[in-house]
């Protein structure tokens, strides 16, 4: 299983900020498009794993609390801000870096406090895409770029070793409007939901795991299905708004169906090499119902890519995946796809990209574009 992580590096000052061991003297001399690498094992990008951050504590010890009407309690594999927990040296209840529960039993639990990635051999590929010279020596922001993209995220998608992730409680699946989804999705809404960069970033990674001639189902689609327009491949749309699929340029033919009430489909079995789903994983209140007919949709060696954000109908999606840091959802649907029988192959992620400057958010988002999550699967050859 391979996780990969890509991070836009913005302002970047070889002269202020502080870099990664051997990352600066790689990139002296370096010109546009030139990439280096460094390895590093376990603990020597991010601070190694220590016995001392894994704390076995009493259930008293975790504050639970409540938030958006949710009862925050403890699970297994999950992953909570360390200010939850009580009489904890140097923490507060301000303190947002993550620990993990790595252990339960019927006396408490066990936090890994320890950055997500300690344990792992980490490779860092740096890429230049533009150059600037320096006009001049002033103060400003100093970059620590480790923390920039190491930080907040990274790691908290992989599994423990040998233990499934406890992600579904009783009130997982539940969502603030429990009325049919064909009523809300009535209306066409002839609009995309990620930023253009976005979708483009999204697009480029499904293309790694497309080849012309594929026969692809995009699952949950709409007027947008983030697939290149340029590459030969038959698309089915399975959505539910009619219109708005007829409008998508990239589908082939189109099917309305409603998956929260029907997780199957009358489609062929083994009628397609691809499935796609981009953006609307968070709606499914059946997921792994349906993915297990994906996989009867697909030929043996058949591939499934399912694209995430952090953008969705707020009334529409279920309240488990609110909960979730956005790197536990990508552990979330791997788990999904595990449970549904699929060979989980890779996840990969593109952060603080350029938002195009006419977009409508482009100021309150600062310039940065929507992040897209992507996680591919394999049915068994």
């Amino acid at each position: 299983m391979l996780y990969e992580d890509r991070y836009l590096a913005r302002r970047v000052n070889v002269w202020r900020d502080i870099f990664p061991k051997g990352l600066e003297e790689k990139l002296s001399g370096c010109r546009v498009d030139d990439s280096i690498c460094c390895d590093y094992g376990p603990g020597q990008l991010v601070p190694p794993a220590r016995e001392a951050n894994v704390l076995r504590l009493p259930f008293e010890d975790f504050q639970q609390r409540t938030i958006s009407g949710r009862h925050v309690t403890t699970r297994l594999g999950r992953f909570y801000p360390q200010g939850m927990l009580r009489d904890i040296l140097g923490v507060f209840p301000s303190t947002t870096t993550p620990f993990r529960i790595v252990e339960m039993d019927d006396h408490g639990f066990v936090a890994d406090c320890n950055h997500p990635l300690a344990r792992f051999p980490l490779t860092l590929e740096a890429r230049v895409l533009r150059l600037e010279d320096k006009s001049g020596e002033t103060g400003g922001r100093l970059s620590h770029w480790v923390e920039e993209f190491c930080n907040w995220g990274p790691g908290m998608q992989a599994h423990l070793p040998d233990t499934a992730t406890d992600f579904v409680d009783k009130e997982f699946f539940d969502r603030i409007d429990t009325a049919a989804d064909a009523s809300f999705y009535a209306d066409p809404r002839i609009i995309g939901h990620v930023d253009s960069q976005a979708s483009a970033n999204l697009q480029a990674i499904y293309s790694r795991s497309l080849q012309p001639g594929m026969r692809v189902l995009d699952l949950m689609s709409s007027v947008e299905s983030h697939l290149p327009l340029e590459m030969d491949i038959v698309v089915t749309g399975l959505g539910l708004n009619g219109v708005e699929m007829s409008k998508n340029p990239r589908l082939s033919r189109y099917v309305v169906h409603d998956l929260n009430t029907d997780a199957t489909t009358l489609l062929q079995p083994s009628g397609y090499e691809a499935v796609v789903c981009s953006l609307s994983f968070e709606y499914l209140t059946h997921p792994v119902a349906v993915l297990n007919n994906v996989h009867d949709l697909l030929v043996p060696g058949g591939v499934l890519l399912v694209g995430l954000s952090n953008r969705w109908f707020p009334t529409k999606v279920i309240s488990g995946w609110v909960d979730l840091h956005e790197f536990e959802r990508v552990g979330y649907v791997l788990d999904c796809m595990q449970r549904a029988g699929f060979t989980c192959k890779e996840a990969v992620s593109m952060r603080n990209d350029w938002r195009p400057p006419w977009d409508d958010h482009f100021v309150e988002t600062r310039g940065v574009s929507d992040p897209v999550y992507v996680v591919r699967a394999e049915k068994a050859a």
